[in-house]
């Protein structure tokens, strides 16, 4: 028998010789053209099923957009597929498919051309970022207070730089509205763990205690899972420092507000005495700066200074400790009197 194209009476391949059988012979098939998806709004790609933030369209993306749609002969062995991007135009790819095989034990090569186009779409979280979806609401109050300016102006600071921070490795970091309450601000967060995160940061910074809960807002069907909007309550203390607050029958004036704990001056004793902000609520604010008065000293005995009451005018004495040892009679001294007890403020 003779190959139907070049009358060769060499063996057969399916009606070829080898020689037209290897010219003839397709390595693949390929589409007319390929595609790639990419977000409008952040440039994230479609890869691999998946949104990645690449910043730029590697050779990765092009080849695996290519390598979806195109058919491998099953008759080739050895396959190999690159991609070499020969121009680009726009949201046009050219490109040039270079396969590499073996068929009947002889290594073949060809080239294809190809297209790659990109096409614009909306990856999820920029999809939720413009339709105002958020998963947690951080609430920012002050107890038995107005927030005062500066703690808004503060705070406000504070969560635009945390979520800049977070941002970078987490898309839902953002805040859709910020909503000002009588009782305080309510800042909407698309993550709740950014969220966590930031109200976590805050206690840290500005003192307080957090406490969370959640409600049902909905159900994903696709995943057969309840939808959770969570609230995120920082409570600021009710004092500010040098201002004054009743434990357990102890006056202390607030020295210092931190993260785990705060500490003030036991007026009747003149040390520093801490308190866990477990113990917040069994605290009572009960005065405040503007509270504190002068007087003068009258007489000092190695125990006792007595001093004027500013109210009557009247002598008092109050117990002498070692912090007073510096004070002289006729000095101008301030005090606070709470329960009509009359304390003196060093």
């Amino acid at each position: 028998m003779f190959c139907i194209l070049c009358n060769s009476e060499e063996k057969l391949y399916e009606g070829l010789c080898k020689s037209c059988y290897l010219k003839e012979f397709e390595l693949i098939k390929v589409p007319e053209y390929a595609k790639f998806t990419v977000c409008s709004h952040c440039g994230a790609t479609l890869k691999h099923e998946k949104w990645v933030q690449t910043g730029y369209y590697d050779d990765e993306i092009i080849n695996d957009a290519i390598h979806k749609d195109i058919q491998i002969n099953d008759k080739l062995k050895n396959v190999d597929i690159t991609t070499e991007i020969t121009n680009n135009r726009g949201t046009v790819y050219e490109c040039i498919l270079h396969a590499y095989g073996e068929i009947i034990d002889e290594p073949i090569e060809k080239t294809y051309p190809i297209e790659v186009k990109v096409e614009k779409g909306v990856c999820p979280d920029c999809s939720k970022f413009h339709s105002g979806y958020y998963e947690a609401v951080i609430q920012l109050r002050a107890d038995d207070r107005k927030l005062d300016d500066y703690e808004i102006r503060e705070a406000d600071e504070f969560i635009a730089n945390e979520i800049q921070r977070i941002c970078k490795t987490n898309k839902l970091a953002y805040v859709t509205e910020r909503i000002v309450l009588k009782e305080g601000i309510d800042y909407q967060v698309g993550s709740y763990n950014a969220a966590h995160k930031i109200a976590v940061n805050m206690q840290k910074q500005f003192g307080g205690v957090i406490t969370e809960s959640r409600k049902i807002v909905g159900h994903d069907k696709s995943r057969s899972r309840d939808l959770y909007r969570t609230w995120l309550s920082v409570r600021l203390p009710a004092f500010h420092r040098n201002e004054f607050i009743e434990y357990e029958d102890k006056i202390l004036q607030i020295k210092k507000i931190g993260s785990h704990k705060f500490s003030g001056v036991n007026l009747s004793t003149n040390e520093l005495e801490s308190l866990t902000w477990k113990e917040y609520d069994k605290i009572k604010k009960i005065g405040t700066e503007d509270d504190i008065r002068q007087t003068t000293v009258t007489n000092i005995t190695p125990t006792e200074i007595q001093i004027l009451d500013p109210d009557t005018y009247m002598t008092v004495d109050l117990k002498k400790n070692e912090s007073m040892k510096n004070i002289n009679i006729g000095q101008e001294i301030n005090v606070i009197k709470i329960k009509d007890i009359l304390y003196i403020v060093l």
